[in-house]
């Protein structure tokens, strides 16, 4: 009896240890893609990794990093079809941006490019239309005095003499200095307000001019996360105005928003 409970427990050991070692050659039984539900990998380039990171309840770096692992192109979205086109010139350019969820700027830009006239009269326009006495006013008395009589800007005014090419009545108006190239160079590589402080200009005048080239906005990595002053302002103005505040993406602002269950903007009537 006593050889036979013996024979057992060295028999049993063995199949142990063989157990052991059959499981420690084995490949594991879950793969890395196995930790994202099949139906999540089957999303992965399909829609943007923001989208799909609001709807699964992933972050989108552990998404980011498993469509690159899977070799899978992150998704495109093609903004410009013929139909969303067709819409330039037909309503303001902030609502072509609302209406597509990109930055006013883009529109205007693609827009621009393509010659469509704006939809409407400028902001300049509506609000007031110069007449010819009015004209001959320009540069008879201060950019400041003509505003309070006409009841405009003095910024109005001052655009206009401008353009019509009359001194100021100090005779002291000096036109701006030419961009050289490397100033050029800066554009939509650095933030507007910094291109401005560097090259001694209005931050106004360097969006201008960057945008009559048809260069894109500076976009910052988003990597210092939200402020409570920056969440403050989610649902207090557009998704695509907060964007061109904070230099960031307007999918960031959107699904920072909608996962804080906030409503969109709503301008009053």
């Amino acid at each position: 009896m006593a050889k036979k409970s013996a024979a057992k427990k060295v028999t049993k050991k063995k199949s142990t240890v063989a157990t052991r070692t059959k499981a420690s050659t084995s490949k594991p039984a879950a793969a890395k893609g196995d930790s994202l539900p099949k139906a999540v990998l089957n999303k992965l380039g399909k829609v943007s990794d923001d989208d799909l990171a609001a709807s699964s309840g992933y972050s989108s770096a552990k998404l980011r990093l498993e469509r690159k692992r899977l070799k899978i192109a992150a998704y495109k979205r093609e903004i410009w079809t013929a139909a969303n086109i067709k819409l330039l010139g037909k309503m303001s350019d902030q609502q072509v941006a609302d209406k597509l969820g990109v930055a006013s700027t883009s529109v205007y830009m693609k827009r621009i490019r393509m010659g469509i006239p704006a939809f409407g009269k400028s902001l300049v326009e509506a609000k007031y239309t110069w007449r010819a006495a009015d004209l001959k006013k320009l540069g008879t008395m201060s950019d400041a005095k003509l505003a309070e009589v006409l009841g405009i800007s003095a910024g109005a005014v001052s655009s206009k003499r401008h353009s019509m090419g009359v001194d100021s009545a100090s005779g002291s108006y000096v036109p701006r200095k030419p961009w050289t190239k490397s100033e050029i160079a800066m554009l939509g590589r650095h933030p507007d307000t910094h291109v401005a402080e560097v090259t001694g200009r209005g931050r106004r005048h360097v969006r201008s001019k960057r945008e009559s080239l048809g260069i894109e906005p500076f976009q910052k990595q988003f990597n210092s996360g939200w402020t409570k002053k920056m969440l403050s302002r989610l649902g207090k103005a557009s998704d695509a105005q907060i964007a061109t505040e904070l230099n960031i993406d307007i999918s960031t602002v959107s699904l920072q928003r909608a996962k804080l269950k906030i409503p969109p903007y709503q301008p009053k009537k």
